[in-house]
Formats: C-alpha cells, structure tokens, sequence
C-alpha cells in the first residue's frame, strides 16, 4: 500500500504540472514549460516545506532514479531509426555534446562548492550564536 500512495504522489504532481503547462501555454501562446519540469519544481516546494515527507516518496523515487536509463531505451531506438539523418551533423552533434558536457561539469563543480561554502558559513554563524 505504501508504494501505491507514493506512486500516486508522483503521478498527482505530474498530472498537475501538465495541468498547468497547459494553462501558461493557454495563457501565453508562446511560452512552452514542459509539465514534468512544473510538476518536479511543486514536488520540490512541497518537499522543502515539509508539505510532504520525503518518506511519503523516497522509495519509489529511488527506484525511477536507478532505473532511468531503462526509460531512455525508446529514444535510444527512436535515434537509431534516424541514423542516416543525423550522419550529416554527426561531427556538430559531437561537438556540441563535448562542450556541453564540459560546461555541465564546471557548473555543477562550482555550484557545489558555493553550496559547502554557504553552508559552512551558516554553520559558523550558528555555533557563533550558541555562544
């Protein structure tokens, strides 16, 4: 039962997040946010808020997170079906997958090490304040 209830959390904030992707673009014919993009941000609000517990999805969210590339085969095939397409830009496609790829890195290495910094900022601040 409990798998149930937080494979019904998941889809709820998926069905509302294209609810509302279909609502903006309703709204504003040339803005397109992707539903699944709005529903992950609302179950991240709701989970920082402690709106929901991270019990309440944890266990199936870490099944979809181990097993996402089972979920990536579709395409994979899609792509391969397009080969003789795609050969024209392969070389592009390559460049364009290294560097973003480099950028991604430098990215992800910075913002983490601005989140150690702030984080053992606020822990100074805290043991200051104990004092």
């Amino acid at each position: 039962m409990k798998i149930i209830k937080q494979i019904f959390i998941i889809l709820l904030f998926y069905v509302i997040g294209e609810a509302l992707s279909y609502l903006v673009q309703q709204v504003f014919r040339h803005l397109f946010i992707p539903g699944t993009i709005i529903g992950m941000i609302l179950l991240l609000i709701f989970l920082i808020t402690k709106r929901i517990k991270k019990d309440d999805v944890e266990e199936v969210g870490t099944f979809l997170t181990n097993n996402m590339a089972f979920f990536f085969i579709p395409a994979a095939v899609s792509v391969m079906e397009y080969l003789s397409i795609l050969q024209s830009t392969f070389l592009k496609i390559i460049i364009i997958s290294i560097i973003s790829l480099i950028v991604s890195f430098f990215a992800v290495t910075y913002s983490v090490k601005l989140v150690i910094h702030l984080q053992s900022k606020a822990q100074a601040n805290r043991g200051e304040s104990h004092e």
